[in-house]
């Protein structure tokens, strides 16, 4: 369906019907037709004497790479794209053995920084494109799958085997048309559709294990062994050498407690069945999947079943309807023990002189020495158990009345059922015949519909015009409700009900609505010249009354540099495109009654009190950003393909939560305030070394920076420290580490010294480093200065390569990241022996100051070690290996003996496998200002089989 048949002779052509029919009326000059679609080779049939000829088309070699969809409305060629849309292949990232395929795309997008921050099997990905938006309303992109938005946590509940290709949008032209949502970029997901040619079974499996990466095995055992430790000890002070002699003798234990905190080898596993086909008028896509990976620390695991069915069909020329049914149960567990918590990130703590296991080889159920409960005990005892339902209906009816005129009619929902259960057994010898259960359920729905109608014509052959016009209605409605108790006495009956004690409930509700209208105007001369024009105006609940509508617009352009004359003899260059855009979208990522002045509830003498808990602003509105965007694209000799973006971006009326006296009876009030600017560039190269029939080699690179600046606060204020963060923003520079600047250790006296600070509190932005202003007093108020350490990276990006030959495949893809500083606050344990003279403690410890002249890392005894200083901010710069495949693509002729097979392959995978890093700490990747006892990220080797019938 809809291919066009255009005669040799330059006549009017035709187009197919649903089924794939035409007729055309040729002149007897015409020798011949030419038939082409999208996704499709064209082809040239010679014209015949007969009246009638069956044509097949091939599938287009590039077909995802052509096709690009960017917002409403039907499906672009690559061509004639006029905003900055990278589309990725989502085989390229499928195949990992992890549940979230956000994670396979580090690395593989110029301008897109994505971090996964946690070990969790369950775990989502920070992103971020073209730097951070907002400094503090949610930086998260927009996810669309099929043209309905999508949160962020549900991507873990779907299958990543039923993507099809990912789109990230990141410019003006492309991202306006989502206007109040849109600020951060977009992610467009696309499911996989059926197809008439013919019907596929696809049968996957695969099987991984896991472990802990490099970094964090490395941070495990930097510590002292058994012996160290208690020579350490014996050395400044803290033990005689005759005590510590005895002590070994009743301890003589050298437990690496890593081993003991977290699992090896633990296993994943997927099973993937598909059958996608169609015929006649229908085509259809329907898989069933199994993923089930356990984590690394106790109480710790991920399993989701998934389902999808996508049915498309033509019921006449005129009438099309499809229906996406996506539904999913995940069971998850969490390990609880995380910020600066010895039961597992600060496990390394445990001194290695006792241990887990008594003299006939049993678990302790509290370890002696250690003071800790085993966690495989814990793990026993304390149960916590999450259930989500994940369920996203979409279907649609697209009429087109008359040529190239399409009526669209959407709607979707992004919903989600998740009961947590919480219990510790009566059992547990921490409170014995005293247990406790709890039960949380929440409930949300995200309902979308969308209403489009577009049309497309001609005029004078050259000029080719696209209008688009749509209305959307979003609505987002929790509901939430717990029950706990405690006192139960019998680990057989453990229900909230059988808790006479403490019986607690509570309940709540909450919704959000959005309005939009939006159109689009595009135009092309002569596939040369483009020009985009969009405007979209959104109403949202979450604002005042009086600003709650906002309109966001962009205007793009595209020139097709090789279509002109003068390039006809350029020969060595295939294409060269300029783009250019400008444009508004916003930030609506704020609680959904902010702007309102809310009464709480409480208890008061035994009777229900009420109180003012929010001070609402009517005149809370929308964050903005304005965008510029210039790019370059350029393709040498149909092999090296070159793209160079510049953005700049600036947000203003931010959505802050500005501080305000406390005599107010508020700490704070959301306000519309500030500005951040986002400057940068984007480069990509890649390009096809080998190509040939039996053997290909694509390596690719692209590269980010940018440059962050605040450009006003609020109150006057030039700048302002994050209470508790360690982090402060600052007129005119980045989001910047706010600490006390170490100096060093005095070779003379043994002190620590500490650079002093301009005493204007108001000059404090600019950093101090003046070795006559240095003092060996420490205090965390009166040091603290802009260290000029940036909060943000500035460089990121990814290279890699794919490449086959004879049936074997291999690709490698490594993502970078420069700039990236982290507070490692586990260092202020581990490197603190006097202070915590009961943790195990890191050997760099050993070089303190002991006489006149000694140059060490820390000062003489009798002086803390290690303060909360610039010490602790460390350079988190890395590159790592997020992926490494080979594999084997068995021969057809092999596979056809089997009269059921029409495909097999086999693979390994490794995912996290090499990371090259400075830090100190367990792992760099971690996406936060500060690392307290982090679970780090894992390291697998899969292998999979993939049969196709």
């Amino acid at each position: 369906s809809g291919v066009s048949v255009v005669p040799n002779d330059g006549t009017n052509g035709t187009q197919s019907d649903a089924l794939g029919n035409f007729s055309i009326r040729v002149s007897n000059s015409t020798r011949s037709l030419r038939f082409s679609a999208v996704n499709f080779e064209p082809t040239t049939v010679n014209v015949t004497s007969s009246n009638s000829m069956s044509v097949v088309l091939n599938l287009s070699t590039n077909t995802l790479d052509d096709v690009i969809i960017v917002g409403y409305g039907a499906a672009k060629k690559k061509s004639d794209v006029v905003g900055s849309a990278t589309k990725i292949d989502a085989k390229a990232v499928q195949d990992r053995p992890s549940a979230n395929i956000i994670d396979g795309l580090q690395g593989r997008v110029a301008g897109v920084q994505i971090y996964t921050s946690t070990g969790e099997p369950s775990a989502s990905s920070s992103i971020r494109i073209n730097g951070v938006g907002s400094l503090t309303a949610n930086v998260t992109p927009l996810y669309v799958l099929d043209g309905i938005p999508l949160g962020q946590g549900s991507i873990v509940s779907l299958n990543p085997n039923d993507f099809e290709s990912i789109t990230v949008l990141r410019d003006p032209s492309s991202t306006a048309i989502y206007g109040s949502r849109a600020a951060n970029g977009v992610i467009m997901l696309t499911s996989k559709k059926g197809s008439v040619r013919k019907s596929v079974i696809t049968l996957k499996s695969q099987y991984a294990q896991s472990n802990l990466i490099g970094t964090a095995q490395k941070f495990n055992d930097k510590v002292f062994d058994a012996e160290g430790l208690l020579a350490h000890q014996v050395e400044i002070g803290l033990r005689t050498q005759a005590n510590a002699d005895a002590f070994r003798l009743a301890n003589p234990h050298n437990t690496n407690w890593s081993d003991v905190y977290y699992k090896q080898n633990v296993p994943a596993k997927q099973l993937d069945l598909s059958i996608s086909g169609g015929a006649g008028r229908t085509t259809f896509y329907i898989s069933g999947a199994i993923f089930d990976s356990e984590g690394l620390a106790y109480r710790s695991n991920f399993k989701r079943k998934t389902f999808r069915a996508n049915i498309q069909s033509a019921v006449n020329n005129w009438i099309t309807v499809g229906a996406n049914m996506s539904g999913g149960v995940d069971n998850r567990q969490l390990n609880p023990y995380g910020s600066n918590s010895t039961n597992r990130g600060l496990s390394n703590l445990a001194q290695p002189f006792y241990s887990p296991l008594d003299s006939n080889g049993k678990e302790h159920q509290l370890i002696p020495g250690w003071g800790r409960y085993h966690p495989n005990y814990l793990a026993q005892k304390i149960q916590s158990t999450g259930e989500n339902l994940q369920f996203n209906p979409q279907g649609f009816v697209q009429i087109t009345p008359f040529k190239n005129f399409i009526l669209k009619t959407s709607a979707g929902i992004d919903g989600y059922e998740y009961v947590t259960s919480n219990v510790t057994l009566p059992s547990f010898i921490g409170s014995i015949n005293n247990g406790s259960a709890s039960e949380d359920y929440e409930r949300q729905i995200y309902k979308t519909i969308t209403n489009t109608g577009e049309y497309s014509f001609k005029v004078k052959t050259a000029n080719s015009i696209n209008l688009l016009v749509g209305q959307e209605f979003v609505q987002s409605k929790t509901k939430s409700f717990f029950a706990s108790s405690t006192g139960q006495t019998d680990d057989r009956l453990i229900l909230v009900s059988a808790g006479p004690n403490n019986r607690d409930a509570g309940s709540s509700a909450s919704a959000f609505t959005y309005l939009s209208y939006f159109g689009r105007v595009s135009y092309d001369y002569n596939k040369r010249y483009y020009l985009d024009v969009t405007g979209r105006q959104d109403e949202s609940s979450r604002f005042g009354k009086d600003n709650r509508k906002a309109q966001f617009w962009s205007v793009g352009t595209r020139w097709n540099v090789t279509k002109e004359a003068f390039m006809e003899n350029v020969n060595w260059l295939s294409e060269l495109t300029l783009k250019a855009s400008v444009g508004t979208s916003g930030n609506s990522a704020i609680g959904n009654f902010d702007n309102q002045a809310l009464v709480g509830t409480g208890q008061y003498d035994g009777q229900t009190s009420f109180n003012l808990s929010t001070p609402g602003n009517d005149r809370l509105g929308w964050e903005k950003a304005f965008q510029k965007n210039i790019s370059m694209n350029a393709t040498i000799k149909n092999r090296v393909n070159i793209e160079v973006e510049y953005y700049d971006k600036l947000t203003t009326d931010q959505l802050l939560s500005v501080p305000f006296p406390i005599t107010s009876g508020f700490f704070n009030v959301q306000s519309n305030v500030g500005g951040l600017s986002n400057k940068g560039w984007n480069v990509t190269v890649d390009g096809d070394i080998i190509r040939t029939r039996k053997a290909s080699l694509t390596p690719y690179f692209n590269f980010n920076y940018n440059k962050q600046e605040v450009t006003e606060l609020f109150q006057g204020r030039q700048f302002y420290s994050i209470p508790n963060t360690g982090v402060t923003w600052a007129v005119g520079q980045a989001v910047s580490y706010y600490y006390p600047i170490f100096k060093g250790v005095n070779t003379t006296t043994g002190l620590p010294e500490w650079y002093v600070p301009n005493t204007d509190p108001n000059k404090r932005t600019t950093t101090q480093k003046d070795d006559a202003q240095i003092t060996n007093t420490f205090n965390s108020t009166n040091l603290i200065q802009n260290t000029g350490i940036k909060r943000f990276a500035p460089f990121a990006g990814g290279f890699g390569l794919s490449g086959n030959f004879s049936g074997f495949f291999a690709n490698v893809d490594f993502s970078f990241v420069s700039g990236k500083f982290l507070i490692n606050n586990d260092r202020f344990f581990s490197e603190n022996p006097t202070t915590f003279a009961g943790f195990n403690q890191s050997p760099t410890v050993s070089n303190y100051w002991k006489k006149p002249g000694d140059v060490t890392q820390f000062p003489k005894l009798g002086q803390q070690f290690t303060q909360f200083d610039s010490r602790l901010i460390e350079d988190a710069s890395f590159i790592r290996m997020k992926n490494i495949t080979v594999g084997y693509n068995i021969p057809t002729n092999v596979v056809a003996k089997t009269k059921a097979l029409t495909g097999a392959r086999f693979y390994v995978t490794g995912r996290n496998l090499l990371t090259f890093t400075k830090y100190q700490g367990p792992d760099p990747e971690i996406d936060t200002n500060v690392t307290l006892g982090a679970n780090p990220n894992t390291k697998q080797v899969a292998v999979g089989l993939d049969l196709i019938f």
